[in-house]
């Protein structure tokens, strides 16, 4: 796969996800009405309608794969299974995490979407959570339970949470003396 292609794939992705989010919207409209969602579940905060979906959906999923097309080395990535362990598997990780908490969230196990949310803040300090193939993935994963606002803004939360630890408290705690090697 080339550059080209890969952005031939992109558009073409993006526009699936949209007419995706279209369906929903329709079918919640029909059937119903289009929810909204209070913000942090607090009903002091405003409402965030889940129309917005049409428009923060897409644009997140463009931008996420431009950003993740960048980053390509397409003579590397695209050799063997590079590709899918190293942008598939991620994305794949964050939908069925968050699919676990959207299911368990809307089946009323709140135990258990409790245990879930809050095992985010550790996986952020294990995994690479700021890279955005986790990211796109948990935000899919939990669209259609919480709308296409409340995800993008919960994941980057994780996704800062992760990017400072990851990205600056690990290389400064390996700049302290005693962790120093010797050298020789």
């Amino acid at each position: 796969m080339n550059e080209k292609s890969f952005q031939i794939a992109i558009n073409y992705f993006t526009g699936a996800i949209s007419l995706l989010m279209l369906t929903i919207l329709l079918w919640d409209y029909y059937h119903g009405g289009v929810p909204s969602h209070h913000l942090l579940a607090n009903k002091d905060l405003p409402e965030v309608s889940n129309w917005w979906g049409a428009i923060s959906i897409p644009l997140v999923t463009f931008l996420s794969l431009i950003t993740i097309k960048n980053r390509l080395n397409y003579q590397k990535d695209f050799v063997g299974n590079t590709f899918f362990r190293k942008y598939l598997v991620p994305f794949l990780f964050g939908l069925v995490y968050a699919l676990s908490l959207a299911i368990s969230f809307s089946t009323g196990k709140s135990d258990i979407s409790s245990l879930l949310f809050q095992g985010l803040f550790i996986l952020a300090l294990i995994f690479p959570l700021f890279r955005l193939e986790y990211y796109l993935g948990f935000v899919f994963g939990l669209t259609y339970t919480f709308g296409g606002v409340l995800p993008i803004f919960i994941g980057l939360i994780f996704v800062i949470i992760s990017l400072v630890f990851h990205k600056i408290l690990v290389p400064l705690v390996y700049k302290l003396p005693f962790l120093k090697s010797k050298r020789r």
